[in-house]
């Protein structure tokens, strides 16, 4: 089975290779550097939109199997910024799934940082110091104190996105 996955993001190509691995499943998985057609830092609602998005833009370029597309967002719930991410996942025939990742809750440094127009990825490099932690451990990674890497975030959506494709 051909699998594209619509980001080059070695974070998300990987996640989606271990739920792979942990399903039993063969595949091939590629990474396709698609639009997701929604802003750059997504919130809420948009980031669903931008997870399909990129599931039928990979699916459509690569000419896969299955295409999965995986979108972190923010959102603000109880008074408090919080991230999580997306994952759908379409296949030829048209059938379609997502899931959602654990969320958590952004300290406020960086939630104002995104408020004020940085994607979450530049305000967690601003915070920690580091550079393209985005392609790294992530804001779940640096704010765990690296228990929880943005990979591992991944892994159970990408399992739970894929379930009716088993």
């Amino acid at each position: 089975m051909l699998v594209t996955v619509g980001s080059k993001n070695s974070v998300k190509v990987d996640a989606v290779k271990e739920a792979f691995r942990i399903a039993k499943l063969d595949a091939e998985v590629f990474s396709i550097e698609v639009e997701s057609g929604v802003p750059a830092q997504p919130f809420c609602d948009d980031t669903f939109t931008g997870a399909r998005n990129r599931a039928l833009r990979s699916m459509k370029i690569g000419h896969s199997d299955m295409g999965i597309g995986i979108e972190g967002g923010v959102c603000e719930r109880n008074g408090r910024m919080v991230a999580f991410a997306v994952v759908h996942v379409v296949d030829k025939g048209g059938k379609e799934n997502f899931s959602t990742s654990a969320s958590f809750t952004l300290p406020e440094n960086i939630a104002q940082l995104i408020r004020e127009g940085k994607e979450l990825g530049e305000a967690t490099d601003v915070v920690f110091k580091v550079k393209n932690s985005k392609e790294k451990l992530g804001a779940v990674g640096h704010l765990s104190k690296g228990l929880i890497s943005r990979t591992t975030l991944y892994i159970q959506p990408v399992l739970l996105a894929i379930y009716p494709f088993i």
